[in-house]
């Protein structure tokens, strides 16, 4: 039998090696916040302050919480030669990783679970290709879900000290200032310890991680109102962006549909009718299985159930924030599995219930071999960096110091040129729709900023509405071009 202290060793060695082996040549900047993330740090890093320093008129990064650019301006600091610094980057995020596998499969000990299939099942969700893909970008879930695992695991023991209670509440308090959506952790830890009648430790845990995170909140509170308001979609805060979608993008039929993307990953193509009833079981069995963990773990069921609540209701495509939570999902489908086979009264249910579970594990394999066999985790990521590659190499030889340029994925071609960049395509939203600022008032706005040229990744970008007649300074056929933008006087 697996030793138990082993067991999430092994699960945090072997997810820090997968998430190196993980690591790519695509470009910062190709999924638009790893970009942002690392423009962030570099602004800290060379003391321009938290702002977002790659556009021509920089403003207060009120959108980002500020501890994943923070870490990452410190590891600049110690590597200023951007892009070699990215290698820093990929361990630090690698590592990070890592540490969440070891957390959240030393914590599993506490579930009715065998040591080697908890601490396979965390395996499994953190090297799944999905979360390959993020953690190969610089995004901040790895750095989140390491402080969020430390601050429920802590939770969930049985220590009444009032120094534990305040360590979760720093932990949960960081994981908020990781990423916005830690709320869900500091609401997560206090409904566990609620559960167990422990109101001084909620009131502890709670009160801190208000207090880790109110200067933060004051800042943004303070700094909101110099977003311009053409730019608040993507970088204002999440209160104008609520504002925006109105309550059709939070309460919308899409919310039922949060936990579709671990479906996908688990169940084979087949008839809507039966992959339907097929994605409605193996969320009951969730659901199942959570339930049969509260009282082991309340506070890992109350966090997770809170975190998924969270995601449903936001108006984004749930499919990048639930993939990093995959562990725990993973784990409590087991547990419900299990539930539905000790309470299957004959052979025959418990045949079905192996039937399925042995048919998530072939699906989800199989796929898992063909992502990590030819590479699908990062196509994304690598497709993208193509063309701007090319766009890179025509701005760094043909284009002065002081050009600014409008493109998708400004903070990528702020980073390889080091001119100012914006966005070239500004919207706002519309319940979880999007609406785009019609062409002659995003020629207004590039212009009032003082772009220079407009850059186009290739057939289908938005920045082609506001190119139209002019002359391409430089065009690839079927690929990315780069136009000079003509601002009248």
């Amino acid at each position: 039998m697996l030793n138990r202290a082993l067991g999430p060793r092994l699960a945090g060695l072997a997810v820090f090696a997968a998430a190196l082996w993980a690591q790519h040549d695509g470009l910062i900047g190709v999924f638009f916040d790893d970009g942002i993330y690392v423009s962030l740090a570099r602004s800290l890093a060379t003391g321009e302050g938290y702002v977002n320093g790659h556009l021509p008129e920089p403003f207060p990064g009120v959108h980002y919480p500020p501890l994943y650019p923070w870490a990452l301006s410190l590891l600049w600091r110690v590597w200023p030669q951007f892009p070699d610094n990215a290698a820093v980057f990929q361990l630090f995020d690698a590592a990070c990783l890592g540490l969440a596998a070891w957390l959240i499969a030393a914590h599993a000990r506490r579930l009715p679970l065998t040591p080697w299939v908890s601490a396979t099942l965390v395996t499994a969700g953190l090297v799944a290709f999905p979360v390959l893909t993020i953690v190969g970008v610089r995004f901040s879930e790895p750095l989140f879900l390491a402080l969020a695992a430390a601050a429920i695991a802590l939770s969930d023991r049985a220590h009444r000290d009032a120094r534990f209670a305040v360590a979760v509440g720093v932990l949960a308090g960081l994981a908020t200032l990781t990423r916005s959506i830690g709320i869900a952790v500091v609401l997560g830890v206090a409904l566990g310890y609620l559960t167990r009648r422990r109101w001084n430790d909620a009131a502890l845990s709670t009160g801190t991680a208000a207090l880790i995170v109110l200067p933060w909140t004051l800042w943004v509170w303070r700094h909101a109102a110099a977003v311009p308001e053409a730019l608040a979609a993507n970088y204002g805060t999440y209160a104008s962006e609520v504002s925006q979608a109105g309550l059709g993008g939070l309460m919308h039929v899409e919310t039922l549909g949060v936990l579709l993307p671990v479906m996908r990953l688990l169940l084979p193509s087949v008839s809507a009718g039966l992959w339907y009833t097929g994605a409605m079981l193996l969320v009951a069995l969730i659901a199942w299985g959570a339930w049969s963990a509260w009282r082991s773990a309340p506070s890992l069921v109350s966090g997770a159930t809170a975190y998924v609540a969270m995601v449903a209701l936001w108006p984004y495509a749930p499919d990048r924030f639930i993939w990093i939570v995959l562990p725990w999902l993973l784990l409590f489908l087991a547990l419900g599995l299990r539930a539905a086979w000790r309470a299957a009264p004959h052979a025959a249910p418990r045949s079905a219930v192996a039937a399925l579970a042995a048919l998530a594990i072939l699906v989800g394999g199989a796929r898992e071999w063909q992502s990590v066999t030819t590479g699908g985790f990062a196509a994304t990521a690598r497709g993208i960096s193509a063309p701007m590659r090319a766009l890179i190499r025509v701005i760094n030889a043909e284009l002065p110091a002081d050009a600014v340029i409008a493109s998708a994925d400004e903070a990528l071609i702020a980073l390889y040129t080091g001119r100012r960049a914006m966005p070239a395509h500004m919207f706002h939203w519309a319940g979880r729709s999007t609406v785009n600022l019609d062409p002659a008032a995003t020629h207004a706005v590039l212009c009032q900023a003082g772009v220079t040229h407009v850059a186009v990744t290739g057939p289908g970008d938005p920045a082609e509405r506001i190119i139209a007649g002019i002359e391409p300074h430089f065009r690839l056929r079927g690929g990315p071009g780069l136009y000079r933008l003509a601002c009248g006087t």
